[in-house]
């Protein structure tokens, strides 16, 4: 992938009609929204512009497509998931990272590799870093949340939630390998969590 990354920075392929339902019986809002994962951001598009949905505290849910976005700090979770015990929530984050340059004949080169995390610029960035013949290429860094009785547990790879679930580690594991979990995989990570969370 050389020069503009697209739509992978967003949540959606596009910005969709959706509804922000509005605390303290709010009028709820509508309008075309998407999610930021890079800059971990709600976004809005007036017109030919985009802006960045502040402040959130008022919203309470964002009903994006299929997801369920509840304000977080400055972000976004995504309810991916609510039963009777828990409720699994994803926070997503992507990262750019600097492939190298292509050459002559399309090959790439490589010198270092250079990660860049717009979300500690605190807004928009422009599209100048993405041109010339730099190959970048964007790194999924979500994390992942189980609610249990209003405690958080987090994790991101296979070794963290072995962590959260000392004692079935053996059961997941083999979970795992049979099911092919991906962790960059948000609906294969949910199939994950309810195994975990059974009885």
């Amino acid at each position: 992938m050389v020069g503009s990354l697209g739509a992978q920075e967003y949540l959606l392929e596009d910005f969709k009609t959706s509804i922000a339902t509005v605390k303290k019986g709010g009028q709820p809002i509508q309008a075309c929204f998407n999610y930021n994962c890079v800059t971990q951001t709600m976004e809005f598009r007036e017109g030919t512009e985009v802006m960045k949905l502040t402040p959130i505290q008022h919203i309470d849910t964002l009903y994006l497509e299929n997801h369920r976005m509840i304000p977080y700090g400055t972000r976004f979770l995504d309810v991916v998931s609510r039963a009777p015990k828990y409720a699994f929530l994803v926070d997503y984050k992507r990262t750019c990272v600097n492939k190298g340059k292509t050459g002559g004949m399309g090959i790439r080169t490589q010198g270092t590799v250079e990660n860049v995390d717009f979300s500690s610029f605190g807004g928009r960035h422009t599209e100048e870093w993405k041109k010339g013949n730099e190959v970048w290429e964007y790194k999924e860094a979500n994390t992942y949340i189980i609610v249990v009785k209003s405690k958080m547990k987090k994790f991101r790879t296979e070794k963290e939630l072995l962590k959260l679930f000392p004692e079935k580690e053996g059961a997941l594991k083999t979970f795992i390998k049979q099911q092919k979990i991906h962790f960059n995989d948000p609906s294969t990570v949910a199939q994950l969590v309810e195994f975990c969370m059974k009885d």
